[in-house]
């Protein structure tokens, strides 16, 4: 930025400043999903009533190759491969419930 800017008349920012934010917030926003901690993969199906863009093209809701003029070039190659490893892991292992604390647990990685 070339000066210093005001946010929501509380939060000054830096002109040589930098901005950080936890990108998997955004993918827990009860305004944008319903029940975002729920485990609801069905929510990602194109014939939900939600029509899930994981490109961010029309609107960001999630953007774990980026988004927009500066995603991942390699994005189809990544969804390709994701493909395939989910489709081994199912055909390769036999599944089954396990005791325990499975919840999602909020780490810090950079």
């Amino acid at each position: 930025m070339t000066e210093d800017f005001v946010l929501d008349d509380k939060y000054v920012i830096p002109k040589d400043g930098s901005v950080n934010f936890m990108v998997a917030d955004m993918g827990w926003d009860p305004k944008v999903w319903e029940d975002p901690m729920g485990f609801q993969p069905e929510r990602f199906l194109n014939d939900h009533d939600q029509d899930f863009d994981i490109t961010g093209s029309r609107e960001i809701k999630m953007m774990p190759f980026g988004a927009g003029r500066r995603i991942c070039l390699g994005f189809g190659l990544a969804m390709l491969h994701l493909e395939y490893f989910v489709a081994n892991l199912v055909w390769n292992f036999k599944w089954k419930a396990v005791d325990g604390d499975l919840t999602e647990k909020q780490k810090l990685s950079l």
